[in-house]
């Protein structure tokens, strides 16, 4: 499951990524809840191995957040380039890096239009990969 930001556009993220998989927004998770940066995190551990989504570098880039639960993909992407957020992911989904559930729990992902780079639990090593020629 796919949980986006809620700082993240519905006409732009949202409704494209809910006609390729199983979308949610993290206000859909506590809709009675405004949810803080920090409790995102947990909110993420009550859900089955969610990806959570998000342009929030400053909140959660941060290798400390790679956890067991859940995966954290940060696009680094103005608020214009939103847009840009869907067909990103799915080629970022077609790298064996990312391409299954298994291989994504527990990184810690920075998405750029230039470059991937990625914690992943376990290592403190910072990983980078080239987008790949199309």
């Amino acid at each position: 499951m796919l949980v986006i930001d809620a700082a993240l556009s519905d006409k732009d993220v949202l409704k494209p990524l809910q006609k390729l998989m199983n979308t949610r927004s993290i206000r859909d998770v506590r809709p009675y809840e405004v949810v803080k940066d920090d409790r995102v995190p947990v909110l993420l551990r009550t859900l089955t191995s969610p990806t959570f989504i998000t342009t929030d570098e400053a909140g959660f880039w941060h290798r400390h957040l790679c956890s067991d639960s859940y995966c954290i993909f940060c696009f680094a992407l103005s608020d214009p380039q939103q847009e840009l957020i869907p067909s990103l992911l799915r080629r970022l989904l077609r790298l064996p890096e990312f391409k299954t559930k298994a291989n994504r729990i527990g990184k810690v992902v920075r998405v750029s239009l230039a470059n991937i780079k990625y914690y992943q639990l376990g290592d403190a090593k910072l990983h980078a990969l080239a987008w790949p020629k199309r």
